[in-house]
């Protein structure tokens, strides 16, 4: 008998666990697979643990006319990897010293890189002056004051910027197949 996305959307929209574990035999393996792609070993288990909760508390908002439930739980494992290395990098270049093996920054450095060249990836449907913004609020936390004094942008236009560039982002993802 196969499942339906229909059925394991509306079981779990019900508080049936058994919906939850559906999704867990149709998609865990693409959960573990972008996991394990992203980020190796370093966090993975917790990291499809939290797409699962995410997945479990959010079905509300998976709309079927603008994504498959394979891209949105997709997009949603992608984003959470993207998470999990921002958790690992403030951990361990916080204490960036000696107590580091030195065989861990090779490891560090192409994780970091490939961060930047996923963020750059999600980036590049934006305009330069969004991305722009996008990297100055979110990768380097910039507050919109210090962004507004540097670009010479009033804070509301920034505002409105990060506001309409997150909801093309989030369509582009919606309308994108894996």
């Amino acid at each position: 008998m196969e499942i339906t996305d229909d059925e394991i959307v509306s079981g779990i929209k019900k508080g049936d666990e058994t919906a939850l574990d559906l999704l867990i035999m149709q998609y865990g393996g693409l959960i573990k697979s972008i996991a394990s792609k992203k980020l190796g070993d370093l966090y993975r288990d917790e990291c499809v643990n939290d797409v699962l909760f995410i997945c479990w508390k959010n079905i509300s908002r998976f709309d079927p006319e603008k994504s498959t439930l394979k891209s949105w739980i997709a997009a949603i494992c992608r984003y959470k990897c993207i998470d999990y290395r921002r958790k690992y990098f403030k951990l361990y270049f916080d204490e960036l010293d000696e107590n580091i093996p030195s065989g861990y920054s090779a490891d560090i450095s192409v994780m970091q890189k490939e961060t930047e060249a996923d963020t750059e990836a999600l980036l590049a449907d934006l305009p330069e002056t969004d991305r722009e913004i996008f990297r100055r609020r979110y990768i380097y936390e910039e507050t919109i004051e210090e962004i507004s004094d540097n670009m010479s942008i009033k804070p509301s236009v920034l505002y409105n910027r990060l506001s309409r560039g997150r909801k093309k982002l989030r369509d582009l993802l919606g309308r994108r197949s894996l």
